[in-house]
């Protein structure tokens, strides 16, 4: 908890690329990528074999706009391969996982994120749960945070610039922030855009769930899980559950402690927030009201999965710089459960 001054200048993300390595079955040009790099570590990918019929409920898959072999709006059980004795939920979350990795292997990458993403929302187990979340990460890298537009992609579109535009508009009509436009299309001067040039929007807004439990932020965008990230949480249970609004983002805070003592200026190397502050506005569950909360950094990385703050959420500098251009203003949430 904290109050702060507000104090901005632009920031800047680095857009990272999902770099996917597969055994060859048959030709295929994207599995020979120079760029080629394992998904994941000792995880089985199924090559070949049609997809499991499954249950999807996502606009990406609605039959009545053509859904991929295999996918129904309302189908048959799952036929891939599930743990013996799982439950329905289990079954399903398996079944997903399954079709995730094999949309992989044929180069269907959105189809793999909505799978995986559905999988991971269905009630995975660890360890197949971080498994599953590492490979959402360089999906939503390769999908989202980078410059590459992928013409079945419901969350991106290439846009062309009219007349009159200029960066903060389209990215107020889409509910992204400016910064993320510019990360993206390598974009230096977000001032410095020209008619006719093309760019690459996202749909937002983003929003994100924290579990306490486990010490876990995740970013979706609407049910599409993008981004992973760990936290450091309140001591004595003192970061409230329930759904938050962003209310104000600021860079270099000044600190000022809620309970009394020295102000700490921005940039000094003893401020508690780091470099960025997201403040939060509470409007439902034990949330509800609340106005002193935040998401910000830390010069202790060391609390990170602990419980030792005063009630804020803390993250890594690097982290929290990223998280930061993410969420918007008013659009985006933050939901904390337990």
């Amino acid at each position: 908890m904290a109050r702060y001054r507000r104090r901005r200048r632009s920031p800047w993300a680095r857009p990272s690329v999902l770099t996917v390595a597969a055994l060859a079955v048959g030709a295929g040009a994207w599995w020979m990528s120079p760029f080629a790099d394992p998904l994941t570590d000792g995880v089985e990918l199924l090559i070949g074999g049609a997809p499991p019929s499954l249950t999807s409920s996502r606009p990406e898959f609605d039959t009545t706009n053509g859904a991929r072999p295999g996918v129904t709006e309302k189908g048959a059980a799952p036929n891939a391969a599930t743990p013996e004795g799982a439950s329905p939920v289990g079954q399903r979350a398996a079944s997903l996982t399954v079709a995730g990795r094999q949309a992989l292997e044929r180069g269907e990458l959105i189809a793999a994120r909505t799978y995986l993403s559905d999988a991971l929302q269905a009630g995975l187990e660890e360890p197949e749960q971080a498994l599953v979340r590492a490979e959402l990460t360089r999906l939503g890298n390769e999908t989202i945070f980078s410059s590459r537009i992928l013409a079945d992609d419901p969350l991106t579109e290439r846009y062309i610039i009219q007349s009159g535009d200029s960066l903060g508009k389209i990215a107020k009509a889409n509910k992204v922030s400016v910064d993320l436009l510019a990360s993206i299309n390598g974009i230096a001067n977000v001032n410095r855009i020209r008619a006719g040039q093309t760019i690459k929007i996202i749909h937002g807004p983003f929003h994100a769930v924290l579990d306490k439990s486990v010490y876990v932020l995740d970013v979706y965008m609407g049910s599409t899980f993008a981004k992973h990230f760990k936290v450091g949480l309140g001591a004595d249970d003192s970061t409230p559950t329930g759904k938050w609004q962003v209310a104000v983002k600021l860079e270099n805070p000044t600190y000022y402690p809620p309970r009394g003592g020295r102000i700490i200026a921005a940039d000094d190397p003893k401020n508690p927030l780091g470099e960025r502050w997201i403040g939060l506005q509470g409007i439902s569950g034990e949330a509800v009201g609340q106005m002193r909360y935040g998401i910000h950094g830390t010069i202790e990385p060391q609390s990170i999965g602990q419980s030792v703050s005063m009630g804020c959420v803390r993250m890594y500098n690097e982290d929290v710089t990223s998280l930061y251009i993410y969420l918007v203003e008013e659009h985006s949430t933050v939901t904390v459960h337990d």
